[in-house]
């Protein structure tokens, strides 16, 4: 080989790393180029190569480039040549949704690295992680999470390791779809999407892996609302994915911009996204099927069926011609959608009997199922309306159930407690005000142990609305109120609609609680520690006394029942257990702040600091005073008087 020829691959990488890969491309493509270099020389640019065709999403290309390569070394006898060939095919079966065939190619691969002999042993065991990444992908797109966690652990432990490649930011990424896409732990999402960011600048060649983690971080803040925070990550992500030419990636960008702008009522801002998408898409012709079924929901939601049957009519030519890639996932549940919108009752029957086919189904898209789940909810609601059938309500209850047995195992946590405020309202149509307030603690312990903060500020206003119209339920009850009526008082409907329309959860005005006081009770209801935060004589006023000496009571009959507060007069109670004691907040307003100053309360008492000491003066029988603990006084203050604590 020439110094020219070679000066000419090396420029292609020189391209490739500066984020030109159209030009790199070109050089590589170039068989001549190949000619006289030894063998891992070729192997190198070879690589090179394929990551390319990778990083575009030339996903057929990359196919046929793989198909190559291992035959090559299939001639030759070059195991490591071979794995990467069955590498890249691999990769282009992952992204056309072929994963069995994906999965013998890997098969293939892990077989010969079994054949360590014939590597050099970095070559091997980047290989090896190369292989592991790819196979975790498999089983997180065929949501096997523990599979996938389990072929994570070791690329993930080479993070500390020097000169890192792709595979363990690869590795990150998948993990952060393991938290956020299977577990609900956000947090952690955004923990590994940071790690990946960080060591994706680290990397050679690192324009695509940038803009991966970019992309994860505007999803992951997508799927916990925060629209502007999720904006401007794909935004950034855009930008680059346009630099290095990847059609595929701009098209998915461009598709969840739409979602933001759906999710928070945009029609016109999510149509046109939509619509960019699809013409992407289009042009690529793979994957048409994304905008296509959102624009179709879109329409449906805007009562725009026209537009929707002109994109159902595509999606079902489409269907026809398309079976063996994710169409068929998704066509039911969109063919069900569109004869659920019908007025006619046999369509209706229709879209009931394929909603209840796709929950029979195992799929490998579990949204598909929890939406069947939801919008067959929706048409059992309407028949209840209609009929005020019990039967028709059993129905409903047992699919809930489902849905959160399938929320539970899939840790869809915001899921989880949108569907317990559904059981909530359901139970008050029941004239059930205790069902109605348990399954709204539920809700707000999930929706505060996994942070969805919006979803928490929600949870908090329901329940303290219903609190205050606990008056207004026993009437309805005593009187016989009528289906219409309690069905306009519950807010069923409503939530009902949020959960079939995916929309955005519109945020009550709330704001910070007036302290009143606060207690460590034991058992029994005999206070071991009480501060008021108001003046004595209005603490000694009867509504105080009277709750005071009834607060065992209380403890038995509302903490026991699973529930956490209760209001007397104008104030709430909010109470919680922390063995040996019960920790009691009085209050006046707003709960969802009070939850917040109350679990920070609790936190810092359980400091080994203050902790003890309670512990000593309770097993001494005796009651607690400020000037005993000088710490609680302090944590007091901050957390009560002063708030300078900000909670978010």
């Amino acid at each position: 080989m020439s110094h020219s020829e070679l000066n000419q691959l090396a420029r292609a990488e020189e391209l490739f790393d500066e984020g030109k890969l159209d030009e790199a491309l070109e050089l590589l493509n170039d068989r001549n180029q190949f000619e006289g270099l030894n063998f891992k020389q070729k192997s190198y640019f070879q690589l090179l190569k394929g990551l390319i065709l990778l990083y575009q999403s030339k996903f057929e290309e990359l196919i046929k480039f793989g198909e190559g390569i291992s035959k090559e070394g299939q001639k030759l006898i070059r195991n490591h040549q071979m794995v990467d060939g069955y590498f890249f095919i691999a990769c282009g079966l992952i992204h056309t949704y072929k994963f069995d065939d994906a999965s013998k190619a890997i098969e293939k691969a892990e077989e010969l690295l079994k054949l360590n002999t014939k590597f050099f042993q970095n070559s091997l065991k980047q290989r090896k992680t190369r292989i592991k990444v790819l196979k975790a992908f498999i089983y997180l797109e065929q949501n096997n999470l523990d599979l996938t966690e389990k072929c994570l652990e070791e690329p993930l432990s080479l993070e500390k390791e020097p000169g890192i490649t792709f595979e363990v930011v690869w590795a990150n990424i998948l993990m952060a779809r393991v938290m956020y896409q299977g577990r609900s732990e956000f947090a952690l999402a955004l923990e590994y999407t940071k790690k990946a960011l960080v060591l994706a600048r680290k990397i050679k060649f690192n324009h695509f892996w940038i803009a991966f983690c970019q992309l994860a971080f505007g999803v992951v803040n997508l799927t916990i609302t925060e629209f502007n925070v999720s904006l401007e990550w794909h935004l950034k992500s855009l930008a680059i994915y346009r630099k290095i030419k990847n059609n595929w990636f701009i098209a998915m960008a461009i598709n969840n911009i739409g979602t933001i702008y759906d999710t928070i009522g945009d029609y016109e801002l999510a149509s046109k996204y939509y619509h960019e998408s699809l013409s992407l898409f289009e042009n690529q012709s793979i994957d048409i099927e994304v905008p296509l079924c959102n624009l179709i929901e879109l329409a449906l939601d805007n009562d725009d069926m026209k537009s929707a049957q002109e994109f159902f009519n595509r999606l079902d030519k489409l269907h026809n011609e398309k079976q063996e890639a994710s169409v068929p996932l998704i066509y039911p549940l969109i063919k069900a959608l569109m004869l659920k919108r019908s007025t006619r009752i046999r369509d209706i029957a229709k879209a009931e009997q394929i909603l209840k086919d796709i929950i029979k189904e195992r799929t490998v898209w579990f949204q598909v199922t929890i939406s069947a789940y939801i919008h067959l909810c929706d048409l059992l609601l309407a028949e209840y309306r209609m009929n005020n059938s019990s039967e028709v309500l059993d129905e409903v209850n047992y699919y809930i159930s489902k849905l959160l047995t399938i929320a539970e195992k899939r840790h869809s946590y915001d899921l989880l407690g949108k569907t317990f405020i559904f059981q909530a309202k359901l139970a008050l149509m029941n004239f059930d005000m205790k069902a109605a307030r348990q399954y709204l603690t539920q809700a707000q312990k999930i929706a505060e142990s996994y942070g969805i903060k919006k979803l928490a500020i929600k949870i908090s206003f329901e329940h303290d609305e219903l609190l205050k119209q606990t008056k207004v339920w026993e009437n309805l009850k005593e009187s016989g109120a009528s289906l219409s009526e309690r069905w306009k008082f519950s807010g069923l409907s409503e939530q009902m609609e949020n959960m079939v329309r995916k929309r955005m959860i519109a945020l009550p005005k709330t704001s910070e609680e007036n302290p009143v006081v606060i207690l460590i009770i034991k058992e029994g209801g005999i206070p071991l520690f009480s501060h008021s935060f108001i003046e004595e004589k209005e603490f000694e006023s009867p509504i105080f006394s009277g709750f005071l000496t009834t607060i065992d009571y209380f403890m038995k009959e509302t903490f026991s029942e699973g529930l956490d507060r209760f209001i007397f007069g104008d104030y709430t109670l909010l109470m919680k257990s922390v063995e040996p004691f019960f920790i009691c907040y009085v209050f006046e307003g707003d709960s969802y702040y009070a939850h917040q100053r109350i679990k920070y309360f609790i936190d810092n008492v359980q400091k080994e600091a203050i902790w003890q000491n309670l512990i000593n003066l309770f097993q001494s029988n005796r009651s607690i005073h400020l000037k005993d603990i000088p710490s609680l006084e302090s944590l007091i203050t901050e957390t009560f008087i002063t708030k300078s604590i900000v909670f978010s």
